[in-house]
């Protein structure tokens, strides 16, 4: 099952085609891309949808380090609001990179009819959320 907005634009984030089937591949990519733009929205953006999207995340590195639970608290809450895909949702901070100031997460969870995955996401202090691909 593909995002409404892959569906209308015909395909991936990265510019790839839609298959006119997902498979487990189709689909995981497409759950990346949607992560990608949730953790990069922030609330109050959309009218329709205002607690889309994290919170100002400068709000959470003020506070830093003691906020790291927060903020992991504040991403698991909205993947499970707006990524129906996934189920049983982790958030775990990992080690922080103090040279580049970058917060450090794993998100993990089940694919609805599928296995477990794991995204290594890195949110920057420019407000920058990178989310790499899902690994099986």
């Amino acid at each position: 099952m593909f995002t409404l907005y892959e569906t209308l634009r015909g395909k991936h984030l990265n510019g790839q085609p839609l298959a006119e089937y997902p498979g487990k591949d189709e689909r995981l990519a497409s759950i990346h891309d949607h992560l990608v733009r949730l953790l990069n929205a922030r609330q109050g953006v959309l009218s329709h949808l205002p607690d889309y999207g994290l919170p100002d995340l400068n709000l959470f590195y003020q506070d830093l380090p003691y906020s790291e639970a927060d903020m992991a608290v504040s991403v698991k809450s909205i993947i499970e609001k707006y990524e129906p895909r996934l189920r049983q949702v982790q958030v775990s901070p990992l080690p922080r990179d103090i040279q580049f100031a970058v917060v450090r997460m794993e998100i993990s969870g089940w694919v609805v009819g599928g296995d477990r995955v794991r995204f290594k996401t890195y949110f920057k202090s420019t407000g920058e959320a990178e989310v790499l691909q899902a690994i099986g």
